[in-house]
């Protein structure tokens, strides 16, 4: 039996590619979730300048699309169709969470921030 943790989280939301870069850029994060087509630029576009700066945050890209062209899938750790179940992308967040938790210095002994999904 696998026991969970509740865990109370906060979310940023960006209605554009630049400005999930800023917010990106200003607040740490544990995992990101694009959309493919995002005002200003698309989501692969925005997951490559968030994976150079940031190369272990997990970053899921979304589309209406159910196969986004291949390069647009090379910057993101997960692609999810929308078209898919609801709870597919509850299991990706999930995973990434726990694997982000289970990695992650603590915060009271590293003297680091609260990170937060975007």
């Amino acid at each position: 039996m696998k026991i969970r943790t509740l865990i109370i989280a906060s979310a940023l939301v960006a209605t554009s590619g630049a400005e999930a870069l800023q917010l990106f850029a200003s607040h740490p994060v544990d995992l990101v979730l694009l959309d493919y087509h995002m005002l200003g630029m698309n989501g692969d576009v925005v997951a490559e300048r968030m994976k150079t700066g940031e190369p272990d945050v997990p970053i899921a890209l979304l589309s209406a699309d159910d196969e986004p062209p291949e390069h647009a899938l090379r910057w993101v750790d997960a692609f999810v169709s929308k078209s898919e179940s609801p709870a597919n992308l509850l299991q990706i967040v999930e995973h990434f969470l726990d694997l982000r938790f289970l990695f992650a210095p603590l915060d009271g002994l590293t003297g680091g921030r609260g990170r937060r999904a975007a």
